[in-house]
């Protein structure tokens, strides 16, 4: 598989995880992982994850 394929596949199950309420520490991928393949990967699927359910940021303080 190519990594487009990868990377659009690994957005689609972060905006699924997000869409069934699933923890963002249930990515399959690590922020820090030790290829940057995976590294990518991470940014794909928490990139989807947070279209659906972003960070929320308190300004408050």
């Amino acid at each position: 598989m190519s990594m487009a394929n990868e990377l659009i596949r690994a957005r689609a199950a972060g905006v699924r995880a997000a869409e069934n309420d699933e923890p963002r520490s249930s990515s399959p991928y690590r922020p820090d992982a030790p290829t940057a393949r995976e590294r990518m990967l991470w940014r794909a699927w928490n990139s989807g994850y947070e279209s659906v359910r972003p960070m929320p940021i308190d300004y408050s303080s």
